[in-house]
């Protein structure tokens, strides 16, 4: 999918629109920043000041560049958000400016802006940015005009602060949340992704992931290691806690009820949906978490089959996850995290393989459909130098109650 068709698609709306307007006004305000901190200490110490204004700024550029994941860096465009309001407010209440936190706040901002971005610039959004940059400068020499002391300044600085704090905060919520939460993973597990599905996976345009369930952590490892926004499945029974359900609600989590998977479940008109607005959805399969040793992937039911059946051109990008089993937050001996020490630096290995389109032929029979599928998944672990389990063949009525009673 190119950018220009990605356009239509409600994310990448979303995420623009945030991005371009939290840009406007910083560009709207920096010129006054910059006066400030050029006129606000002694005509020596001046240069040493503007100095300071890039060298922050740049750094702070080049470290969210070289950050490894491109969505959750739209991140950190609230959290320098939230370090220039203090130093603006610092700033009106001391009256110093100095140039490093302003630029290395304002760097924050618009490095994470540019690094997340999944949109091509059209005429207006460059229009926007550039009305935004003459009217600041026409701001900036009004307030220098009028002289000593800057307080009219100052405190149109404060304004629009506040204003880009509490719309990157409210607008970019989710991408901020997940920055937040990954140095708290990073102290329990060491998520590694490999495979050639990561060198091709696309930014924009629908896609479903498939992948083992060893773990109730199983998504966050996924969201980990993909550079985009997910679109994930959970089971009602974690939907609906409270504060969860806020969350999921705010993330487009799609809920599904605690049951086995039906030819009109809503969730999976749902998951059509998702796909149609071209996001990127990921399911378990099994429906389950494991629960045995001998038994690393169970059948899958048939929800994925309908969603494919419905969208047979998705392509789909099998995962296999490895090091959730036995975790704290497994069945492993016992239900999860009971019988268990809580995990440090517990290494877990993604592996996925190349995108496949399910031939339609195979998409005839839901039976064929979940078996090939099965199969991929399988073959994923070859990506960490993990064997593929013995292959899986179509079942036997017999094999078919066993699998009703589980």
């Amino acid at each position: 999918m190119s950018k220009l068709e990605s356009l239509a698609e409600p994310q990448v709306l979303r995420e623009r629109f945030h991005a371009v307007g939290i840009a406007a006004l910083v560009c709207l305000m920096l010129p006054t920043v910059v006066l400030l901190v050029v006129t606000q200490v002694e005509e020596q110490k001046r240069f040493a000041a503007s100095l300071g204004l890039v060298c922050g700024a740049c750094g702070a550029l080049g470290g969210v560049w070289l950050y490894w994941a491109p969505y959750r860096a739209l991140g950190f465009a609230p959290l320098g958000s939230l370090v220039w309001l203090a130093a603006v407010g610092h700033g009106v209440y001391w009256h110093e400016w100095p140039g490093w936190a302003h630029g290395a706040s304002s760097g924050l901002i618009v490095g994470g802006l540019v690094r997340g971005r999944r949109w091509q610039e059209s005429m207006v959004q460059t229009l926007v940015l550039l009305g935004a940059v003459v009217t600041g400068v026409v701001v900036a020499q009004y307030v220098r005009d009028r002289g000593q002391p800057l307080d009219r300044g100052e405190w149109f600085v404060l304004v629009v602060a506040v204003i880009v704090a509490a719309w990157a905060w409210t607008g970019l919520f989710r991408p901020v949340f997940e920055l937040i939460l990954e140095p708290i993973l990073w102290i329990f597990y060491r998520v590694r992704g490999s495979g050639p599905g990561f060198v091709e996976f696309p930014r924009t345009g629908p896609c479903l992931v498939i992948a083992n369930h060893a773990c109730w952590l199983d998504p966050i490892f996924l969201a980990k290691v993909l550079p985009r926004r997910i679109t994930p499945m959970m089971t009602a029974r974690f939907y609906d806690l409270p504060l969860l359900r806020w969350l999921m609600v705010t993330f487009g989590v799609i809920r599904v009820p605690e049951r086995t998977f039906k030819k009109d479940a809503p969730e999976i008109a749902e998951a059509v949906a998702a796909l149609d607005r071209g996001e990127c959805v990921v399911i378990f399969p099994e429906g389950y978490l494991r629960r045995t040793e001998d038994r690393p992937l169970r059948r899958f039911g048939q929800g994925v089959w309908q969603i494919l059946k419905a969208r047979p051109q998705t392509p789909v990008y099998a995962v296999w996850i490895d090091g959730g089993w036995g975790s704290f937050t497994s069945y492993y001996n016992g239900p999860p995290t009971k019988n268990k020490k809580l995990d440090f630096r517990r290494p877990i290995r993604v592996g996925m393989s190349a995108a496949v389109r399910v031939p339609l032929e195979i998409l005839e029979n839901h039976w064929t459909t979940r078996t090939f599928l099965m199969n991929l998944v399988s073959e994923a672990r070859r990506h960490f130098g993990l064997e593929p389990l013995p292959p899986f063949t179509l079942p036997t009525a017999a094999d078919d109650n066993e699998d009703d009673a589980d």
